[in-house]
């Protein structure tokens, strides 16, 4: 350590030493007043923000059993439909076999193929409609995660 080092330590330590604590003492009288408000106004934010993430966290559970409860619905419809498109498939395929028909095998055939436009329609409907509630699942998922 340089001369001029040991020389300030020894000169400069005892006087810093003696208005090191009133430095300290005013530091507190004038700021701590103020960090205490700053930290009473935190805490009171705080409290604010986990009561409106509880609040959102309720909201979204519900919205998502809502939409848990009709996507389930929409599953069971499409469960119930596909019976239909088989039982149709079959008895399509059975008419446009040569020789499986008779005379009355186009109108029934014709009827068939309506039958089946009509449900393949419902069907088209139905994932459109899933298609959507993914996209809102998926929306209130990322919305959820983000308010975590």
């Amino acid at each position: 350590m340089s001369t001029v080092k040991k020389l300030g330590k020894v000169a400069v330590f005892p006087l810093w030493k003696r208005i090191r604590w009133r430095i300290e003492n005013v530091a507190d009288q004038r700021y701590v007043p103020q960090l205490d408000d700053l930290r009473r106004q935190v805490d009171a934010l705080r409290g604010e923000l986990h009561a409106i993430r509880d609040e959102l966290r309720g909201h979204t559970d519900r919205r998502a059993d809502e939409l848990d409860g009709r996507v389930r619905w929409h599953d069971d419809e499409i469960n119930r439909l596909s019976a239909h498109v088989a039982g149709i498939d079959s008895r399509v395929a059975t008419l446009e076999r040569p020789g499986g028909g008779n005379a009355q095998a186009a109108p029934d055939l014709e009827d068939a193929r309506a039958e089946h436009a009509r449900i393949r329609a419902r069907v088209s409907a139905v994932a459109q409609y899933e298609e959507r509630l993914a996209r809102v699942e998926e929306a209130l998922t990322k919305d959820g995660h983000r308010s975590n």
